[in-house]
């Protein structure tokens, strides 16, 4: 039986390749992913109101959503949270990384299924759901979605590699004491992925702990498994390309595998935003066309607080699908846009939710900038961004000392 760490480096064997041959996608194989998906699908429906700055899963559904799953979390808990439930939180970063599940703000704050994402999904046999979900996972899931900080990575390939390489034997036991397998959060999300996709087989401890979750207690390899961290391991989350190398990696194996989602662009609003931008007590009313750069509402910002424009900046943000979002100053090296290349109304931000303005990195000015209407009636009304409103004295830029 090869470790993990030989597989790391082996190519798939004659076994390994039979087992994947033999291997029919179903709802509940090779693990109980498809299955509990679909509860979560139809639970979440056409919208669940949510209280979550990063429209999770409502709290109060999650003691309900957890016994609705194939083997559900023992538990002793009063008030869970989303945390409480690795298996819920890896699940429903599944749906937020493929665009299943998106939030909206308007008439209500709210987390639903896309109607048309949905209706793709229905249209895709077991086995192309099953690695819709998986290349979602090794390489589009992002933390930020869940409100754990990520930064600019995509993908669970590492946290997956990781947690798989702690494995040395075919069947790990945990007692209380054992700490180097399961430490944080990201790690159990991890492990009980792991699980889902049918890689390993958890065994929970029967009674938990009073005021507790119950507690994994056996980690168990699957052959799928290790044929499959063979088959992905070597891969990296950093190239463009990784979605069509995996495919023609087991396309031979697989060959129902012919599409996956195809997830929304977003698409261009035009009209007049309406922005009010606070920092401290002191706020000011900002009024944009959806033609002008961020650039110049940057500068729209600085000038209405009277700052200098002579530091970096970056707008950060949540996307479609609750990943981080950085639309930055040009002189920055790395960002997923950059400010004099998009538009106002480019920017994939709800009417009612708030991004942040982050200038002077060491200063580490953060401007909240809500999003408070957009009026498509008067698109033409104005050429540039201006203020309309203020209250509050502006902070002094530079406070400190002999600057």
């Amino acid at each position: 039986m090869n470790t993990p760490r030989e597989l790391l480096t082996s190519k798939l064997s004659s076994k390994q390749q039979a087992v994947l041959r033999k291997m029919k996608i179903s709802d509940t194989e090779p693990g109980p992913l498809l299955t509990n998906i679909a509860c979560l699908i139809n639970a979440i429906g056409t919208g669940g109101p949510t209280s979550s700055a990063y429209f999770a899963l409502p709290q109060r559904l999650l003691a309900e959503l957890n016994l609705s799953l194939i083997d559900p979390m023992p538990h002793d808990l009063k008030r869970p949270q989303l945390r409480s439930f690795p298996d819920l939180m890896g699940l429903f970063l599944l749906l937020r990384s493929t665009g299943l599940a998106v939030g909206e703000t308007k008439p209500k704050r709210a987390v639903l299924i896309d109607p048309a994402m949905l209706e793709q999904w229905r249209s895709l046999n077991p086995t192309e759901r099953y690695f819709t979900l998986m290349t979602s996972w090794l390489y589009e899931t992002s933390w930020d979605c869940v409100g754990q900080r990520g930064g600019r990575r995509k993908g669970m390939l590492r946290d997956v590699r990781d947690t798989y390489l702690q494995l040395d034997h075919r069947s790990t036991t945990l007692t209380d004491h054992r700490w180097g397998i399961l430490y944080g959060i990201e790690s159990h999300v991890a492990v009980s992925l792991l699980h889902q996709f049918g890689w390993v087989r958890l065994t929970y401890a029967e009674k938990p702990k009073p005021g507790k979750a119950a507690e994994v207690r056996e980690i168990k390899r699957t052959d799928f498994g290790d044929a499959m961290f063979v088959a992905t391991c070597q891969l990296t989350s950093y190239r463009e390309d990784e979605l069509g190398d995996m495919q023609a990696k087991l396309e031979n194996y697989f060959p129902d595998w012919n599409k996956s989602l195809v997830g929304h662009e977003t698409e261009y609003r035009d009209g007049q935003y309406t922005f009010k931008v606070s920092v401290g007590r002191a706020w000011r009313r900002i009024v944009a066309p959806a033609s002008a750069s961020m650039e110049q509402l940057a500068w729209s910002i600085l000038d209405a607080y009277q700052f200098d424009h002579s530091h970096l900046y970056q707008f950060e943000l949540r996307g479609t699908k609750g990943s981080l979002v950085t639309v930055a100053s040009p002189y920055l090296e790395e960002a997923d846009y950059f400010a004099e290349e998009m538009r106002v109304g480019d920017v994939p931000l709800l009417v009612g939710a708030t991004m942040v303005f982050h200038y002077d990195f060491g200063d580490d000015w953060r401007f909240q900038v809500a999003l408070e209407s957009v009026d498509e009636a008067n698109r033409a009304k104005i050429k540039a961004p201006k203020v309309t409103a203020e209250s509050g004295k502006s902070p002094e830029q530079y406070d400190h000392g002999d600057w």
